[in-house]
């Protein structure tokens, strides 16, 4: 073919199953075509065309449907097989008669061997296919051994019947026994059942496509005039205006004509904090509008957008990345040739010299069977199967032998930021009042007033903290004063505020107003320039900043202020995980799609000194690829951005908190959130590795030793000869040595393993994942932790006797609840009177039942449920 084409023109998806060629107008399709398909049929592969009229088929699902129904015939015969073949040395039901007749004995056992040879013939195919074009792999080493064992059992029925032909009954019974057509039919399943496992993460790969494209959504809301109408994605055109809501996905790429809004931006760029969108913005398809409502016009749609491009970087990274030269595979390519010499010769120079055909024979066949390659064939599966095993239980889970190979040599680690080395989520990190009457707990309580009735994930982080603390609302809001301002924050108007230095001059409500500074201008707040140079420190440090204030009917004019911090913060390990990748001789190097200032702040905090920022998912690719140019590079990550990068590193490595694609396009998935999981993988593969070389050597020195046995070199000197029989149970032997010394990596020293637990007394075990040392008081909680903690616990329960006191529960009917929604803003407006300890809103009974001060009026809380919006009954 490449007579025809440039070999260069010639592309192979791994992912796919599929071959792209492109040639010249001039070149005959079908005589390509045809020149293909034969060159391909010589090395065991077929080819087909594709007729599915660009339908993308899902060639590696047809693939894994197949190789089940494979698997499933030939374990059934294979132990029918086993059955028959030993039964008799158990005294099974039918295996004694069975075995009167040492020929039927045969022949049955070969009725069940040929058709599982026959559904697995694909290995002889592309074994001996391999073998002809003198490159042997592991296919050929499956052909010779199953083949050798088959040939043996053929040739014994022959003997076997001449036996019974001549009347010697010796001839029978010493062939009867050691017919080895279960071993045959056993190496065939096993390795079937290999290629089976293979498929189905080949198959969970590619499907990583499919998770992708269902990603987008199926229709859009076309602006006609003044109305929308819903039309189908595919319906959408360059140059309309398309509406977005809140909560909904951005179904094009383009740009925004008119609002504002948040919009998650995680899917595409890693951002961790909601991007605002105003006219003149670019959004991209699948990014989230999180709050507020946009307009925009489409640029990009179909196959050119963001999405699309992400996927197609997937399937070109999948397809181009070139599969390892597995270790036995490369022994083979020596090995294979050079037993078929040695049997080869050692029935020529047994004719010659002794002109015995039936020992030439036997002893070309016992150096076939003693050097079947099984050890050869089990010395990598066994050590990967048991590595693989030992990771799982250590939250590692390795999905082929190419990630092993590849993840040992690993000398750079590229690390996305955003849930990899960082939480993943915003949090408060720092709370800084500028008034001196108002600590950093009053503070929280102020901005929590505001945030409680906002939807924006900042909000979210500063009510997660307040209600960690148990800290409540400052006062009673009132749903008609409040305004959420889309790129600037939320203010409220508050009554009955129970913060003692907070007077209204006149029943007036308080505005309560948190976010950007203009917004609290706006409500008459004055900024002071201390507090703005504090916030200017908070943002170097890569911060978003908050702003909270009071004003509007204080006694005291100049308010209350104050500034919040939130962040996406380091993982508490991410540092120490840094530091142990590099005592391994491991660069970290962080990509991100945040911008420079929160990405230099991340990387001094975990210790990184080289990263890049602001990286669009092509962007991390091209880093991964440049990097892999150094040496062997590892990508980490958990996002959808992440997954090219993934796909085209050597290996990849997901988090176990990362998105379905991404997994599926990792090479390892870590369960455990911190890198310090990459040191135990590292470690791991260093030691299957060296099994797996324990193990081929001694595969190759036992048939060193056992070749020559086999061919009859001590029988000049000691009359030894080595019949078939001894010769297969000597590999049976080497066989079971290679699975022992592969079982003993259960118990190798693993990097952060050292105290694996090992039996149900020892409790205090490390996790597996823990692959940095601690300190112990880390771990221990000492006596004086535990008294400070009863203290702490003590004086909790006092403030709760002092602020509540005696109290009582008082139950009256609410009308207008009709779901948990309407319940939970009932128990939110009671829970804000002052004294209220709980309340139970009942749906179905409509009822609530409060539990508050004996202080506390009814008329109180019957005012709070009425404020709410609903009836008093």
């Amino acid at each position: 073919a490449a007579k025809i084409v440039p070999k260069e023109n010639i592309n192979v998806s791994l992912l796919t199953n599929s071959l792209t060629v492109s040639a010249d107008d001039g070149v005959n399709e079908e005589k390509l075509f045809t020149s293909l398909k034969k060159s391909l049929r010589s090395a065991g592969y077929a080819l087909e065309k594709d007729t599915s009229g660009g339908a993308k088929r899902d060639i590696a699902a047809e693939e894994l449907k197949k190789n089940i129904k494979r698997l499933t015939v030939s374990a059934i015969l294979t132990l029918i097989l086993m059955y028959v073949s030993m039964g008799h040395m158990l005294s099974l039901p039918l295996t004694h008669a069975m075995g009167k007749n040492g020929v039927v004995f045969a022949l049955i056992q070969l009725a069940f061997t040929l058709p599982v040879v026959i559904i697995n013939f694909r290995f002889y195919r592309n074994g001996f296919a391999a073998l002809f074009r003198r490159a042997p792999n592991m296919d050929s080493l499956i052909a010779i051994g199953s083949c050798a064992s088959l040939i043996y059992g053929c040739v014994a029925i022959g003997f076997m019947a001449y036996g019974y032909a001549v009347g010697d009954i010796s001839i029978v019974d010493q062939y009867k026994s050691n017919l080895y057509f279960e071993s045959a039919a056993m190496i065939l399943t096993l390795v079937t059942l290999g290629k089976t496992l293979e498929g189905k993460a080949k198959k969970n790969a590619a499907s990583a496509v499919g998770r992708l494209a269902a990603m987008m959504p199926e229709t859009a809301f076309l602006v006609r005039g003044d109305s929308l109408v819903e039309l189908p994605l595919s319906e959408i055109k360059v140059g309309d205006i398309l509406a977005v809501r809140a909560g909904e996905t951005v179904p094009v790429d383009g740009e925004v004509t008119e609002g504002v809004g948040g919009v998650d931006e995680s899917a595409i760029s890693g951002e961790s904090l909601p991007v605002e969108k105003s006219p003149g913005s670019k959004v991209s398809a699948v990014t989230t509008l999180q709050s507020g409502y946009i307009k925009i016009r489409a640029e990009k749609v179909g196959t050119d957008t963001s999405l699309s491009k992400i996927i197609g970087l997937l399937e070109d990274a999948a397809a181009s990345k070139a599969p390892i030269a597995r270790i036995a595979d490369k022994v083979s390519g020596v090995f294979v040739p050079a037993v078929m010499a040695v049997s080869l010769i050692t029935a020529i120079l047994w004719l010659i010299l002794t002109g015995d055909a039936a020992k030439a024979f036997n002893c070309a066949v016992s150096v076939l069977v003693i050097s079947c390659p099984c050890a050869l064939g089990l010395a990598t599966p066994t050590a990967i199967m048991v590595g693989t095993a030992r990771g799982a239980g250590m939250g590692i889970l390795i999905k082929s032998a190419e990630a092993l190979e590849n993840l040992h040599s690993v000398n750079i680690l590229l690390t996305d930021k955003t849930g990899t080395l960082t939480e993943g989520k915003p949090a408060l990190t720092d709370i800084i009042s500028f008034d001196g009457r108002v600590d950093k707990d009053t503070l929280l309580a102020i901005a929590y007033t505001a945030e409680a009735v906002s939807s924006h994930p900042l909000a979210g982080a500063v009510c997660a903290e307040a209600e960690k603390k148990g800290i409540a609302p400052i006062g009673n809001v009132l749903p008609q004063g409040v305004s959420n301002t889309v790129g600037k924050g939320v203010f409220v108007e508050i009554k009955d505020p129970r913060i003692d230095i907070i007077t209204p001059e006149s029943n007036s409500p308080i505005v309560c107003a948190v976010g950007k500074a203009e917004l609290l201008r706006e409500a008459g707040i004055e900024i002071s320039p201390e507090c703005e140079k504090r916030a200017e420190a908070l943002e170097a440090e890569g911060k978003t900043v908050v702003f909270v204030g009071l004003g509007g009917g204080l006694s005291n004019s100049e308010g209350i202020f104050g500034i919040l911090g939130i962040a996406d913060m380091p993982r508490a390990d991410s540092r120490e995980a840094v530091e142990a990748l590099k005592e391994m001789g491991i660069e970290t190097v962080m990509l991100t799609g945040d911008n420079e200032r929160t990405a230099a702040a991340i990387a001094h905090d975990c210790g990184i000194s080289e990263y890049y920022s602001k990286l669009l998912p092509e962007d991390k690719e091209r880093y991964v690829r440049e990097y892999s140019q150094r040496g062997r590079c590892a990508m980490a990550g958990d996002g959808i951005n992440d997954a090219p990068a993934l796909a085209a590193s050597h290996i990849g490595i997901a988090v176990g908190a990362g998105t379905e694609v991404a997994i599926d396009c990792a090479d390892v998935v870590l369960s455990g959130n911190s890198l310090c999981g990459v040191a135990s993988a590292v470690s791991l593969s260093k030691a299957t590795i060296a099994t797996i070389k324990e193990n081929l050597f001694w595969a190759l020195f036992y048939n060193a030793i056992c070749i020559p046995v086999a061919a009859g070199v001590l029988y000049p000197i000691f009359g030894i000869l080595l019949s078939p029989m001894l010769a297969s149970a000597a590999m049976s032997v080497s066989s079971v040595c290679v699975v022992v010394n592969s079982l003993r990596l259960r118990k190798k020293k693993i990097y952060g393993c050292e105290k694996e637990k090992t039996g149900k007394s020892e409790k205090t075990a490390k996790p597996a994942m823990q692959a940095l040392p601690v300190s112990d008081s880390d771990n221990i909680d000492t006596e004086k932790n535990k008294k400070a903690k009863n203290k702490k616990a003590k004086n909790t329960e006092k403030e709760i006797d002092d602020m509540f006191g005696k109290t009582k529960t008082v139950t009256f009917g609410v009308e207008g609840m009709m779901c948990n929604n309407c319940k939970a803003h009932v128990e939110k407006a009671l829970m804000a009177v002052k004294g209220v300890k709980s309340a139970q809103a009942d749906v179905e009974a409509k009822n609530v039942t409060v539990t508050a001060k004996e202080s506390v009026s009814e008329s109180a809380l019957k005012d709070a449920v009425t404020a709410a919006g609903y009836k008093v009954s």
